[in-house]
């Protein structure tokens, strides 16, 4: 289908979309949408189980030592779990790695050859032998174990996966000289250009390229074609193309991870494995005892960080405009749909930023396109799951502001249609005590409609002020005399003091909340500057979660908390009005941000919530600190 560009000639119309029968989701179509708790948690094909089984695991540590002692390798220890974890997706994070980089040929082969392949979680002696524990090691992992156990290699919290960084991490441990290709077997001269493009960001194939890779002989031909398409926005035929090629290779490693991709289980689909280009410093500079998917300090300017962050936001867009990498399914499965309308307004929000920055007039065409197509999904009521009560006030809340910003660029009657129609539709959703809910009650959830709302108003369309100041008052009744917001709503007697414990308990919740406030002018200016910097005091303790997919006993961080307080407290810094406050803390937030990208330039914070999610809130983050 076709979109006009809503900013200069009109939104198609969305008349056409609403209630469309071919834009039903599972979950309307399966359970009639009903307010389900049922998890999105996915059983294996026959091939799928397969993925990483041609590394020839050992499955006990003892064992594996014996072996390495006796033939002087050392042991690859793969770590799919930590006791006592945090982690809520333990099979789903396992799976990524096997059908991730323990797929890939060369990999299998150089860990085949050169080690003891070793895969078991630790027990609690080994676990404090290695010190692979609760926040010292966040899973996945791996080390290498030398025969007189001295660790040559430790490496975790791998949340971007680039198959040709691991092999070279691996290798350099290792003192192989061998490269991908020395291990990768026959490859064609059509794979090899293909790589090329690929490598330098460029998926955009031509049909003859593309039914060429159809049409060649091998596995890892017709993989790629999948990928191809699948960063070209074609979701629905990559699986397919990825579904037919295992069946048609099933005993090929490269067919088991294709299974995974094609049941949208494996990594690639999810957007956690990449192999676009790295600077050399990726491996060069890199620490054996301290290996992370992080990016090392200073690897990516800011303009990098736009430009790779962009185009992985680009590449993950489906054709129909969504988003679909999150599985965040706490609220049950059926409130996926509109997790992932608020990803997609949230990607649509960042999205606008990067093309108010960019300069090359083919990206700005590029990023028009998306934006096109994502106001228009966005704005669709068949994409949003109206009977789920778990995550609805995100899909709502998001597309209010992302409509919000379109509007106020270019005023339009689509959009603002859609825009007044959402707005009531939140209003909607407000409980009787003032305040709103996502999975239950609480200040920072009222705080994000309340900051939703005001863009609306911004933007010109009607905002029942009764209930914007309903919203308010019960806002203020969870605040605690010192600042602290409590995680669960409190009793409205706002007689409690607070402690620091409470305070650092709130360090995230702190900035959404005051800048609801300060938005609706509740905030006195000189307290809500000691706010903002309160929570850049207590980022340490919201930091230790990121990367947990699930509550941390830390104050009850989790790790997606994370990019949603630190977009909170940027734009809450950006209200600042005494300017060397604001100065000194927007410094100060921009480096943190700078300091957190993954090794290919994007962002993250927790598995289910996903990259995308991860990455335009970081871009969100950053650009509201100009």
């Amino acid at each position: 289908m076709n979109h006009t560009n809503w900013k200069s000639a009109g939104l198609v119309s969305l008349a056409c979309m609403v209630g469309g029968a071919a834009n039903l989701h599972a979950w309307q179509q399966e359970s009639g949408g009903a307010n389900s708790s049922e998890k999105a948690r996915a059983k294996p094909q026959e091939l799928s189980k397969k993925a990483g089984s041609a590394i020839l695991w050992e499955n006990n540590y003892e064992s594996a030592l014996e072996k390495s002692k006796a033939t002087g390798k050392p042991i690859f220890w793969y770590v799919p779990t930590v006791p006592g974890t945090f982690m809520d997706r333990k099979e789903e994070v396992n799976r990524y790695m096997l059908a991730g980089p323990f797929s890939w040929p060369s990999i299998i082969k150089l860990i085949n050859q050169n080690c003891i392949p070793l895969k078991v979680a630790p027990k609690t002696a080994l676990a404090k032998q290695f010190n692979i524990r609760v926040y010292d090691f966040i899973e996945p992992g791996f080390l290498l174990v030398q025969p007189n156990e001295e660790v040559q290699l430790l490496a975790n919290r791998m949340t971007t996966l680039h198959p040709r960084w691991t092999f070279k991490v691996l290798a350099k441990a290792m003192k192989d000289p061998s490269s991908w290709e020395d291990y990768s077997g026959n490859t064609t001269s059509l794979e090899l250009e293909t790589w090329r493009r690929v490598s330098a960001s460029d998926w955009q194939l031509e049909p003859k390229v593309m039914t060429e890779l159809l049409n060649g002989n091998s596995m890892e031909s017709k993989l790629l074609a999948g990928m191809a398409a699948f960063r070209m926005g074609r979701h629905d035929e990559a699986k397919s193309i990825w579904q037919e090629s295992s069946l048609a290779h099933p005993d090929h490693p490269l067919a088991w991870k294709a299974s995974c991709e094609a049941q949208g289980i494996g990594p690639f689909c999810r957007g956690f494995e990449v192999f676009e280009a790295l600077p050399e410093s990726a491996v060069d500079g890199i620490d054996l005892k301290n290996v992370t998917s992080a990016a090392l300090v200073n690897t990516f300017n800011e303009l990098e960080l736009w430009q790779r962050s962009v185009d992985y936001l680009l590449g993950m867009q489906n054709a129909n405009g969504g988003i679909f990498d999150s599985d965040y399914d706490f609220g049950g499965a059926d409130s996926l749909p509109n997790v992932h309308t608020a990803v997609t307004s949230l990607v649509g929000l960042a999205l606008m930023e990067a093309e108010r920055r960019s300069t090359d007039p083919v990206r700005k065409k590029r990023i028009r396109e998306a934006l096109d197509r994502i106001v228009f999904f966005v704005s669709d009521d068949a994409n949003l799951n109206f009977v789920d009560r778990d995550e609805i006030l995100w899909g709502q809340a998001y597309r209010i502001r992302l409509l919000s910003a379109c509007h106020r660029q270019n005023a339009n009657a689509k959009v603002s249609e859609a825009l007044q129609k959402a707005v009531k539709q939140l209003e909607t959703l407000q409980l009787k005590t003032g305040g709103w809910y996502h999975e239950y009650a609480n200040a920072f959830v009222s705080a994000t409609a309340l900051t939703a709302l005001f863009d609306a108003s911004q933007a010109g369309v009607l905002v029942d002020t009764n209930k914007v100041n309903s919203g308010l008052k019960r806002l203020a009744s969870q605040r605690l005399s010192n600042g602290a917001y409590p995680y669960a709503t409190r009793t409205e007697n706002g007689k409690d003091a607070g402690t620091e414990k409470d305070l650092a308990a709130s360090a995230g919740r702190i900035s959404i909340c005051e800048l609801a406030r300060k938005r609706w002018g509740q905030v006195d200016e000189i307290e809500f500057a000691k706010a903002v910097s309160k929570s850049m005091d207590l980022h340490d303790v919201l930091a230790i979660a990121l990367k947990y997919d699930n509550h941390t006993s830390t104050f009850a961080y989790g790790g997606f908390f994370f990019w949603y307080d630190m977009q909170a407290r940027s734009e809450a810094i950006s209200l600042i009005a005494d300017q060397e406050i604001k100065s000194k803390l927007a410094a100060k937030q921009r480096q943190l941000i700078i300091s957190l990208p993954e090794l290919d330039g994007c962002f993250v914070d927790s598995h289910e919530l996903g990259r995308c999610y991860g990455t335009a809130m970081g871009l969100l983050s950053l650009g509201v600190l100009e």
